[in-house]
């Protein structure tokens, strides 16, 4: 027969041992007999277990000092239990307080890593927060003291310490960002299991044919997709050349004349800005890193044309007066009208582009929007513009033949995809190892089914997708879902990596150390705005490594 296990025998305690053996007991969860004599536990809630620490250990003083069925020996084992309680409740207050004050530390150091602040923040914090309380609650002085003491057990080391770990479910990972968990999907910092696809903003270090980054890691995955990034595609497209490039050059030097002749001349006319109430303050400089400023110059000195040229002419230099008289010229102001209208479109294209949780599907259909609407323009040299942008975006966002519309229109619309053979062939460019006639039989099924139909209209693409479609009948069909939903279409949240990295570690933040980089990089870049929606809960706590 197998030996018994003494935590399935459910043994109770029994209020009578007590008053015979001296135990009690506790109110926690997991608790132990314990002698309110020397404080001892017994492992098994059994009477022979209790008798026989009683009798070993203490049966022959206390016996003698207090008789069994004496009143002496009740009174004793009351003030025993109550000091035991008294102990317990002290010690409990202490450890909560603790909890409380390491879960406090925690979080400021959660929210200073999101901030992209230093640590040594969390001083500061703590005595803005002691002066706050102290000068809110100045009229309660119990209230006041006991919070300010509660704030004083706050204690910050150098560094905080975060492991903050996530999981993934299937092979596809979306480069180092996304994982699926709890039915949703989401873009956070990761470790990379498997490279499916790779985005690049087309330097030459990265698309060398023989020795550059996609051509090293096609060796390693002969099946590896390649895109050049959206974003940068679109600001490509958009590059400026003849008439509409000269207007963009006067703009430019109008707006360097202004504010780089003199710094007299720019406090004169921000001075006059304001006596006149105009509807902003200052002209923007251009800079071609941050492309999007083209089209926020262009507002700008159209907002600000009248009050531009009335400024000008009050100036004395021949260049005041050539860019006065290109403002005046209806003409040339025109190019200047029509290129702010294109640059605005743009811009707008380019915000919808950036950000997190875009798929490659959604960026193709923003891409498609904008090139439906460039058939704008009135005289030929505007003509000419817009026809070279629509043909520049038509040539540059042709869907390569690893990816054509109808893969992409898959992931948005599954039941008006044909189960043909050409599409299940192009679906095979895209994953080589899919079973084809297991893809056409799973597409028909899809087709037939009014309850996926009925839920494709309700939820959202990525619902559908991840909690909707079955794995098991669908394991193909769903595999290419993944795959397109999990493919970076740009190179933004790598972009905007390195931008809170060079945030985090500043030159007044030598010491930090490339680990402690990592793990502030992490925190800066989860999606969660709070520690107590990320980590466990401050009762699970047991130590700073569980956070």
């Amino acid at each position: 027969m197998a030996k018994r296990k003494a935590d399935f025998e459910n043994h109770q305690f029994k209020s009578d041992w007590t008053d015979c053996f001296c135990f009690i007991l506790p109110d926690h969860a997991k608790a132990k007999p314990t002698c309110l004599i020397c404080m001892q536990t017994v492992a098994v809630c059994k009477t022979d277990n209790l008798k026989r620490h009683f009798n070993t250990m203490h049966a022959a003083s206390f016996n003698a000092n207090y008789p069994p069925e004496s009143d002496q020996r009740k009174q004793k084992i009351a003030n025993m239990i109550t000091s035991f309680k008294h102990s317990v409740s002290t010690i409990s207050k202490s450890t909560s307080a603790q909890e409380s004050a390491t879960a406090a530390s925690l979080q400021i150091s959660w929210n200073l890593a999101k901030a992209k602040k230093p640590f040594a923040d969390a001083e500061l914090i703590k005595s803005c927060a002691v002066a706050m309380v102290s000068e809110v609650l100045r009229h309660d002085e119990k209230q006041k003291k006991t919070v300010v003491e509660l704030l004083q057990q706050v204690y910050f080391t150098t560094f905080c310490f975060f492991a903050v770990s996530s999981s993934s479910d299937w092979a596809h990972n979306r480069g180092s960002h996304l994982y699926h968990t709890d039915s949703i999907l989401c873009e956070e910092w990761l470790g990379c299991w498997q490279i499916i696809s790779i985005v690049t903003d087309g330097a030459p270090s990265v698309v060398e044919q023989h020795k550059g980054l996609v051509s090293r890691l096609s060796a390693i995955n002969p099946a590896l997709l390649a895109f050049h990034c959206i974003i940068h595609k679109s600001v490509l497209c958009a590059k400026l050349c003849g008439k509409m490039q000269e207007t963009m050059d006067t703009v430019t030097r109008l707006v360097n004349f202004v504010h780089e002749s003199s710094s007299l001349q720019h406090r004169l006319f921000r001075a006059m800005l304001d006596e006149l109430s105009a509807e902003h303050k200052d002209l923007l400089l251009h800079n071609d890193v941050r492309w999007l400023s083209k089209g926020r110059v262009l507002e700008r000195v159209c907002d600000l044309r009248d009050e531009l040229a009335s400024f000008l002419s009050t100036l004395q230099s021949q260049r005041a007066q050539e860019f006065k008289m290109f403002l005046i010229d209806n003409d040339m102001m025109g190019y200047v009208f029509f290129l702010c209208d294109i640059m605005s479109h743009l811009n707008c294209l380019n915000l919808q582009l950036q950000g997190k949780n875009h798929t490659v599907v959604d960026m193709y259909e923003a891409v498609e929007a904008f090139r439906s609407k460039n058939n704008m323009g009135e005289d030929q040299v505007m003509q000419d513009f817009v026809s070279s942008l629509a043909k520049n975006f038509y040539e540059c966002f042709e869907c390569t033949p690893k990816l054509s519309s109808d893969i992409l229109l898959f992931l948005r619309q599954p039941f008006s995809v044909s189960a043909d053979g050409q599409w299940t062939a192009e679906a095979k460019k895209v994953w080589p190892s899919i079973d084809e006639a297991a893809l056409q039989m799973e597409v028909l099924e899809m087709g037939t089914s009014d309850v996926l139909k009925a839920q494709h209209r309700d939820v959202g693409v990525n619902d559908f997708w991840i909690n909707m479609v079955p794995q098991a009948r669908f394991k193909n069909t769903r595999g290419i879902a993944m795959l397109l939903l999990t493919m970076f279409p740009s190179t933004y949240i790598c972009q905007s990596s390195f931008s809170s990295m060079n945030s985090i570690k500043n030159q007044d933040r030598n010491r930090l150390s490339n680990a402690h980089l990592d793990q502030c990089l992490r925190i800066a870049k989860q999606s969660t705005g709070l520690i107590s929606e990320a980590l466990p809960p401050p009762s699970a706590v047991t130590s700073l490594t569980d956070w």
